[in-house]
């Protein structure tokens, strides 16, 4: 595995690109994406793309860091290339947020969220320890079965299938998985005694910020974990049409 990620890395001369020039570059090819494809099919084409590049490649180093780097630190840096540039390709998608929040005129949300997320991966790219935040991008696997919950291609049956993946996916990376990660720092930077070599990679400001940056983040998959359940006993009871509402909001 590490030998393939080496090879697209020399292939594609990753190492040379800076966090900045990743995320230029994921703006500007979401932005060609949006223009093409637009919502085709129901679909924010631009959305699926980086939740399906965000989400694996997250994965793939997640299970690369427990299989070759079971015992590593907060400061170790990343094992491979692709643990630095992914939070750096989800910068970029912050960005481009914001950009079609501003130029389009949506909705205030719309624009939050993108700040957010350009914030949060800014933060840590900017200080050189954007494998920290890495495993959290596991939260993009659940948004690629959201994206197709609008999706005209599906069929019902389809859609029931995409709709329970969803609920999987969101349930086990956002509820369970992520929020159990964030706590281990929280251990580990607030309770335990750890050696300040150990840590002397962060910000003096790291600890708050990762305890505000999870509060937050897990707050509102708690909050949307709730709205889900809802949805899905709405349409399990005949109140809801499979392919009705399935932008998450109440009726």
């Amino acid at each position: 595995m590490l030998d393939t990620i080496q090879w697209i890395d020399d292939t594609l001369g990753l190492a040379d690109y800076t966090s900045r020039q990743i995320a230029i570059i994921t703006a500007v090819i979401l932005g060609i994406l949006l223009i093409t494809l637009h919502e085709k099919g129901g679909i924010r084409w631009y959305s699926l793309i980086h939740a399906i590049i965000s989400g694996y490649l997250s994965l793939l180093c997640v299970w690369t860091s427990y299989y070759y780097s079971p015992s590593s630190s907060l400061c170790d840096g990343p094992l491979t290339v692709l643990h630095r540039i992914t939070p750096a390709i989800t910068m970029g998608y912050g960005i481009f947020d914001i950009f079609e929040a501003t130029t389009k005129s949506l909705s205030k949300d719309f624009l939050l969220h993108g700040i957010a997320t350009f914030g949060v991966m800014a933060y840590f790219c900017e200080n050189d320890i954007p494998e920290i935040v890495l495993p959290f991008l596991l939260m993009e696997i659940s948004t690629v079965h959201l994206v197709f919950m609008k999706s005209t291609y599906l069929s019902e049956k389809s859609v029931a299938a995409n709709m329970g993946l969803f609920v999987l996916t969101f349930f086990f990376y956002r509820l369970m998985i992520c929020p159990y990660l964030w706590w281990g720092i929280i251990k580990t930077l607030f309770f335990d005694e750890v050696d300040a070599a150990a840590i002397s990679c962060l910000p003096p400001n790291f600890k708050y910020f990762w305890l505000l940056f999870g509060i937050i983040f897990n707050g509102l998959n708690g909050y949307w974990g709730v709205k889900i359940i809802l949805k899905v006993l709405r349409k399990i009871n005949g109140k809801e049409k499979m392919k009705e509402g399935n932008s998450l909001k109440e009726s």
